[in-house]
C-alpha cells in the first residue's frame, strides 16, 4: 500500500486556537475533504511570523501542511476570506464563534463531511454580508443537527407519528421533535412552541440560508426559538456550549437592537 504524501494542501476554516508553549499554537481546522483536524503552527505567536494573520479563528485559508507523528504541522497559510465584517461586529463574532464551537463539538477528527463545511461557509458568508445573527444561528443549529443524524421531526408527532394540530406544541429533544398533546406526558422535558415558531423551523429546514435570511422575526419570536433550540442542542451535545454565554452576554449589552423586524410569518396558518 503506497505511503501517503508527507505534505498536502487543503483549504479550511479555522474553528479555534489553543496556545502551546511560548510561541506555538494548535489550531482546529474544518476542511472540505479531511473533515476536522488539529495541527500545530510553530512560532506563530512571534511578531514576525508569516502565518500569524492567516490562521485566525473564523478565517477561511489556503493551507499547506506536513504530516507529523502526533500532529500535522502548518508550513504555509494564505487567507482566502478574512470575514472582516464579522470581526468588526461583536454580535456577529459571538454568533460565528458559537457556530464554530458546534461544528467542533458535533464532529470527530478526520470524519469526511463536506456538507458541514459548506454549511459553515454559508453561515460565515451570510453573517459577513449582514444576516441577522440570531436567526442565522437557529438556521445553523437546525441544519447541523440534520447533518449529524439528529434531524428533528417537525411534520408529525415524533412519538406516535400522528397529525399535529395547529396549536402550541411541545418540542421534545428526547423524543426527537414535536410531540402531540396525547403523547406529551411521556415525551420528557421540552419547550412549548407556538404556531409561528414551528413555521419558522420548518421553513429553515427546507430552504437555503439566503432564502431564510429574508424571513423577518420579531424579538418575542426570536427569543422563543432561541430558548427552544438551546435545549435541543444541549441535549444532543450532552453539555451546554461554552460560547452560548458569550452570545447571551453580547445580546444583553446596552444599545443592542431588541427586535430584528416586524415578523412576516403568518399566524393564521396551521403548523
Amino acid at each position: 500500500m503506497p505511503e501517503r504524501p508527507r505534505a498536502y494542501k487543503t483549504e479550511g476554516i479555522i474553528l479555534r486556537r489553543r496556545n502551546l508553549g511560548e510561541a506555538d499554537s494548535i489550531f482546529t481546522v474544518l476542511s472540505p475533504r479531511q473533515g476536522k483536524f488539529d495541527a500545530i503552527a510553530k512560532g506563530v505567536r512571534k511578531p514576525r511570523s508569516r502565518m500569524r494573520g492567516h490562521l485566525e479563528p473564523l478565517t477561511r485559508s489556503r493551507l499547506l501542511l506536513a504530516r507529523g507523528r502526533s500532529l500535522d504541522v502548518f508550513t504555509q497559510a494564505e487567507t482566502i476570506t478574512p470575514y472582516r465584517a464579522i470581526r468588526d461586529d461583536l454580535e456577529r463574532s459571538a454568533t460565528a464563534l458559537y457556530c464554530a464551537e458546534l461544528a467542533d463539538r458535533f464532529t470527530i477528527e478526520h470524519a469526511d463531511n463536506p456538507g458541514l463545511y459548506e454549511l459553515m461557509l454559508a453561515v460565515l458568508e451570510a453573517l459577513d454580508l449582514g444576516a441577522p445573527p440570531g436567526p442565522t444561528a437557529r438556521y445553523f443549529e437546525l441544519q447541523i443537527l440534520s447533518l449529524m443524524g439528529y434531524e428533528l421531526q417537525l411534520d408529525c408527532c415524533a412519538a406516535c407519528r400522528g397529525r399535529l394540530e395547529p396549536v402550541e406544541t411541545l418540542l421534545s429533544p428526547s423524543a426527537g421533535g414535536l410531540v402531540c398533546e396525547r403523547c406529551r406526558a411521556k415525551a420528557g422535558a421540552g419547550r412549548l412552541l407556538g404556531v409561528r415558531a414551528i413555521k419558522v423551523l420548518r421553513y429553515a429546514r427546507n430552504v437555503d440560508i439566503a432564502a431564510f435570511g429574508e424571513v423577518r422575526i420579531d424579538a418575542v419570536l426570536a427569543n422563543e426559538l432561541e430558548v427552544a433550540m438551546a435545549g435541543v442542542v444541549s441535549h444532543f451535545l450532552e453539555r451546554e456550549p461554552r460560547s452560548r454565554h458569550f452570545v447571551e452576554a453580547v445580546a444583553a449589552l446596552p444599545g443592542r437592537p431588541n427586535a430584528l423586524a416586524p415578523e412576516i410569518v403568518r399566524s393564521d396558518q396551521g403548523p
